[in-house]
């Protein structure tokens, strides 16, 4: 059941942040974003998705080259311009319809307005007649496809496939505009590209001639309509001259104003009136002025008396003043000048009376003679309109008669410009270049399709990758492990190759003992390294080690990491406590009758269940019979007790733990040992386990030595101090082993 809620424990605490604690290796603020190395290794590790997405496009695009039926290309050159039409017309231009769309400065509406035409399907169906294409294969193609469609509705499928292969390109910064059609038929690619130029000419001609037809209809009726109203106004307009005596009275005539006594008056009094406002404006402005602003004003203060007055006047006080504080008051001569003072002062203000009474009297007078002109404005006014009243109704019949005269002289014109301008052909469109049969299809390109599949292969094989990428979620590296689970890594231990121990009777459980200088054996040396200085007091005793999934390499790190650390006569012992599934005997070929679960049920003595193996210094103790309840044993008294026993009697006492997730085995075996040793399976534990697994332990204040990242395949590692190491260490055991097998060989060779 605890096996069953596995996935579900993981995905519970995938999200959940990691608690605090002491063993985390760096902080989370330290960590290092992506580089650009990161992003090359995920395409070297992913370099089959890649490489296989790209092949397959570029596969893909080899066959439609090799399968695609060929298409040709015929291309006719036109040029478009705009008509501005012939003399005849340009007077009519915007009575005519064609002629004022092709005469606008819009360019762009008039290329758009070409444009549509050319691939309107009226002018497909001139094709479809012109080249006959009703005999055409493709035509009756698309009636065996259409069995039960009426002719007119093949026409039109036909008409719609022709403009489906017919595309305008207009040349940029010219007149100029390519006609290009596409087809399976070389033939019928030159020759629709060649009778498109016809039929467009043909199709003006149509629209110019159902225009001018139109106008001339228009005309017919407005001539015969504007005739008898221009007969009606001259009839009316020589009944009310005759009536009212005014035959060849036109005030708009210059000599009959000249000679007409009323008006003369009235415009020479209109002319006097206006000049009396101007001199009445400006004298009332010089007078607003001296009553606003006094002696102040400027007519006064630029009148030349009053100002050599006042210079006077200033000299004058400036004399008295300095004689009175001279001599005072009293001084005789300062009388004199207190006395000029006076008469200047005197003098001065009688002239600026003057000149306001003067320019008063001037405002006064202009008023009265304002008032006098325009009562004798008003009355020849009055006389004016008194007789041109007599004669609007004359005036108004003459210009009715004016008008209605030059709109049927309008109208005849433009009707003869019409006429003539029907029968005129556009110059406009004219063949640059005529279409020529394709000498080599214009599709399939090899080379551009070939280029084309090899840039999106690429690009689509290095999305691929990446998404492959983001979707595995499994630890890949060490530097990983350690962001992840943020705890310091042991170390790592490769994958055997081909998946089996290079040479020998031993298993990979103890690889280390037999093969002591392969790559799996220098490995366990630097854990076990890591192992004995993780502590800052002394190295640990009793360690745990334990994983978060099933079949992840614990089992057999463990027991490497015993047999590494029973060297230098340090007596280790191996405990099997995964009662649900023990393996280690198996490993060291011993009996599991009576084991771990003997001892703490009472049936054995620990002497007993303790049994040496064919490593030096490494004892085993199996897990025996499969209790159904091994988590109380692990958690009992017995086992405590127990363990105390085996401190006295080992310096390492290393315990093969059961799964962190799905089992509560490991956690309580945490607790009691003096530290935990987590195993990583590369590409396979997952990041989410791994943070789950870090905080079950951490929420149990186990002290977790560090992790071990077991099976790493180094196709598939990445990059890092240990890629290097893995890197030329191949080399260097390589190296050595050709030299052994080469000493052996001159060994077995016989002297003389």
């Amino acid at each position: 059941m605890q096996n069953g809620n596995n996935r579900t424990d993981v995905i519970a605490a995938a999200a959940a942040p990691l608690p605090s604690s002491t063993f985390a290796c760096y902080p989370e603020e330290y960590e290092e974003g992506a580089h650009l190395r990161d992003y090359w290794f995920i395409l070297k590790r992913r370099k089959w998705w890649a490489l296989g997405v790209a092949g397959g496009v570029i596969i893909a695009a080899v066959l439609v080259i090799l399968f695609m039926t060929p298409v040709w290309e015929g291309k006719v050159t036109l040029q478009i311009t705009q008509d501005s039409g012939s003399t005849l017309i340009s007077s009519s231009s915007k009575m005519d319809p064609l002629g004022q769309m092709m005469g606008s400065s819009d360019l762009d509406r008039f290329y758009r307005t070409q444009y549509s035409i050319l691939q309107s399907p009226t002018l497909a169906y001139g094709l479809i007649d012109a080249l006959n294409l009703k005999e055409h294969p493709s035509y009756k193609k698309i009636i065996k496809k259409n069995p039960g469609d009426p002719p007119e509705v093949i026409r039109q499928k036909y008409a719609k496939d022709l403009l489906d292969h017919l595309s305008i390109e207009p040349v940029k910064n010219s007149y100029l505009v390519d006609v290009i059609f596409h087809s399976t038929d070389k033939a019928l690619a030159q020759k629709v590209p060649e009778a498109i130029q016809g039929e467009y000419l043909k199709l003006c001609m149509n629209t110019r001639k159902q225009s001018f037809a139109m106008l001339r209809d228009w005309l017919d009726d407005e001539l015969v309509r504007q005739g008898r109203k221009l007969e009606i106004s001259e009839q009316n307009a020589i009944v009310e001259g005759q009536k009212g005596d005014s035959l060849g009275i036109d005030i708009t005539d210059e000599k009959t104003v000249q000679m007409n006594v009323v008006l003369q008056k009235y415009v020479q009094v209109a002319r006097v009136l206006t000049t009396c406002q101007s001199d009445r404006a400006a004298k009332e402005a010089l007078y607003k002025q001296i009553k606003e602003k006094g002696a102040d004003a400027p007519v006064i203060t630029n009148n030349l008396l009053i100002q050599k007055l006042r210079e006077q006047l200033i000299g004058l006080q400036g004399q008295a003043s300095g004689r009175g504080q001279v001599f005072g008051a009293r001084f005789p001569d300062q009388q004199v000048s207190v006395a000029n003072v006076k008469e200047v002062q005197d003098k001065l203000n009688k002239e600026v009376q003057r000149l306001e009474t003067s320019v008063k009297a001037d405002y006064e007078a202009a008023l009265k003679a304002e008032k006098l002109l325009q009562q004798e404005f008003d009355e020849a006014k009055a006389k004016t309109v008194d007789m041109e009243n007599g004669l609007v109704n004359y005036h108004m019949l003459r210009r009715d008669l004016q008008t209605n005269q030059a709109l049927y002289e309008g109208l005849l014109a433009r009707m003869k410009d019409a006429s003539v301008a029907a029968t005129m052909v556009p110059g406009n469109i004219s063949v640059i270049a005529n279409a020529e049969l394709p000498f080599k299809p214009y599709m399939p390109r090899p080379g551009l399709f070939l280029a084309l599949a090899l840039a999106l292969g690429s690009l689509m094989g290095i999305a691929i990758a990446f998404f492959v990428e983001y979707l595995d979620s499994s630890i890949k590296t060490v530097e990983e492990l350690e962001k992840i689970s943020h705890i310091p890594s042991l170390g790592m231990i490769p994958m055997a190759e081909n998946g089996a121990v290079p040479a020998g009777s031993a298993t990979l459980e103890t690889i280390t003992h037999f093969q002591p200088r392969s790559q799996i054996s220098e490995a366990i040396s630097h854990i076990r390294s890591a192992i004995m200085l993780s502590t800052s007091t002394s190295p640990p005793q009793v360690i745990v080690v334990t994983s978060c999934n099933p079949q992840e390499g614990k089992s057999t790190s463990t027991s490497n990491i015993a047999i590494g650390l029973s060297g230098g006569e340090r007596k280790v012992l191996l405990i099997d406590c995964d009662m649900r599934k023990p393996r280690l005997h198996r490993v060291f070929n011993e009996s599991n009758r009576r084991g771990l679960t003997s001892h703490l049920t009472g049936s054995a003595a620990l002497e007993d269940i303790i049994r040496p193996t064919e490593v030096p210094n490494l004892y085993l103790m199996p897990a025996g019979p499969t209790p159904p309840n091994p988590n109380d044993l692990i958690s009992s008294a017995a086992f405590s007790k127990m363990l105390d026993s085996l401190r006295q009697q080992f310096q390492h006492v290393l315990i093969d733990s059961p799964p962190v997730i799905g089992f509560a085995d490991a956690r309580t075996l945490s607790v009691m040992s003096d530290g935990v040793v987590l195993v990583f399976k590369h590409h396979s534990t997952t990041r989410e386990a791994a943070r789950l697994a870090v905080q079950m332990l951490a929420q149990s204040n186990s002290q977790i030595l560090g992790s071990i990242l077991t099976m790493v395949k180094k196709s598939r590692l990445g990059y890092g101090a240990y890629y290097g190491y893995y890197k030329y260490y191949d080399k260097y055991y390589k190296s050595y082993n050709d030299s052994t097998a080469e000493l052996k060989t001159k060994r077995a060779i016989p002297r003389g």
